[in-house]
């Protein structure tokens, strides 16, 4: 009998000591009683650690069934597990079964394991066999390395890339020599019916990288990507909405910062209307990236995966101390600045995670708007009308031209009307 029969922890969360005993023989049993401890430090409930053993325990039983002993255990086994066990599984109750608990739960046994070097790291194929496979992930590492792209773009580019070559070869070889103008434009006509326009831009400016790629790689002979049909030019878009300064003020006075959790939102939500930051750059900061002294914070994982570096307004110093003082947990080892508060305790937040904060702060003041880019749009309006040029703007918010920028600088009607002089009166 092994440690978990005789643990404290697990005696208090699993009562019935059959179910220990059945546990501590399992194929994992030598492991479940640290990954107990650990589920229990991050914050997790006695029904959380239960469910988390349960899958271990089915993960267990399947590689006993397959003979792979704990300490040949790797990243490979995961993926296999979940999809090639779970669709088929026949396991008794109660092995949970459910793919996207098991994926969440084996997650978190990977990280535990990883923190104690109780895995092997494997990839699942560094190469890709399949020549299309080869050629699609060599346009990634040019989207990435030359352009500079962020991983969002690059995975739609690829997408394009991918269905440009099924529709062209379909299942059969790549003949890219036999690539013709006119196949390139039936293409992009046939799409046109289904997309508007905002679709048909996109697809024409990745159809254009990616013929640009191949010509440039040596695989296609040049000036093929210039005979993409071009779009008819679109209107301009209308200006950004924006808030008003009383919906700003309410917004930001929805986060209490008497509680932790409320003092890491608020510090996040400032970050977001006072330095513009976008969601993913948010939760990229670290704690490395803001220098005290000199009041700057410092932006590595940017969109276009170039540093930035921003002044770090009075407001955004305290909210952020402030935080790192009294909120972020202080058990956590992520250098991450902004953490879980809830299980899993102490893990990095994600974009997505942000984006619910904004959406839900909308709603509780009773503002008509969802995204988080709003924050970001009011503070270059409200720069632009108060004096900053536009390549200043563009230097803070990170844009490579200012033609992004440009529609942040629009006129406003109101104040226009205001300041319009009355027509002078003739007399007759």
């Amino acid at each position: 009998m092994n440690a978990f029969y005789d643990s404290p922890l697990v005696k208090k969360i699993f009562k019935s000591a059959s179910v220990r005993s059945r546990m501590a023989a399992s194929h994992l049993g030598i492991i479940l009683s640290g990954f107990v401890e650990d589920l229990h430090a991050r914050g997790y409930t006695s029904g959380g650690v239960r469910h988390h053993v349960l899958v271990v325990e089915h993960f267990g039983r399947w590689l006993k069934r397959r003979g792979v002993p704990p300490c040949r255990l790797s990243t490979l086994h995961v993926p296999e597990f979940l999809s090639s066990h779970l669709p088929r599984c026949h396991c008794p109750l109660p092995a949970p079964k459910v793919r996207e608990d098991c994926r969440a739960a084996l997650r978190r046994f990977v990280e535990f394991l990883r923190s104690r070097n109780g895995i092997k790291e494997c990839a699942a194929q560094t190469v890709p066999q399949a020549p299309r496979d080869r050629l699609i992930a060599a346009y990634d590492r040019h989207l990435e390395r030359v352009c500079g792209l962020s991983a969002e773009v690059r995975r739609r580019r690829r997408l394009c890339a991918r269905q440009f070559l099924d529709w062209r070869f379909s299942r059969g070889a790549l003949r890219l020599n036999q690539l013709q103008a006119k196949q390139v434009r039936r293409l992009v006509l046939w799409r046109a019916r289904q997309l508007g326009p905002t679709g048909i831009r996109a697809l024409v400016v990745s159809l254009r990288s990616f013929l640009r790629f191949l010509e440039f790689s040596g695989r296609l002979r040049p000036g093929l990507a210039g005979l993409v049909p071009q779009p008819v030019a679109p209107l301009p878009p209308p200006p950004p909405k924006i808030l008003e300064p009383k919906q700003w003020r309410k917004f930001l006075n929805s986060f209490p910062q008497s509680t932790p959790k409320g003092q890491r939102d608020y510090a996040i939500m400032l970050c977001l209307a006072q330095l513009a930051l976008r969601s993913q750059e948010v939760v990229g900061l670290t704690l490395d990236d803001v220098d005290w002294r000199a009041l700057t914070m410092r932006l590595s994982q940017t969109k276009q995966q170039r540093q930035r570096l921003l002044p770090l307004p009075g407001s955004v110093a305290k909210a952020l101390l402030s935080y790192l003082k009294h909120g972020r947990p202080s058990t956590t080892d992520s250098r991450a600045f902004f953490v879980h508060h809830l299980p899993p305790v102490g893990q990095p937040l994600t974009a997505q995670t942000v984006r619910v904060l904004v959406r839900r702060a909308f709603a509780r003041c009773g503002i008509s708007a969802s995204g988080s880019y709003i924050l970001r749009h009011t503070w270059a309006t409200w720069a632009h009308r108060r004096g900053a040029g536009l390549k200043l703007i563009a230097d803070l918010l990170g844009h490579r031209s200012l033609g992004s920028t440009t529609r942040y600088a629009h006129v406003n009607l109101e104040e226009l009307r205001q300041a319009a002089l009355p027509w002078p009166k003739i007399k007759p």
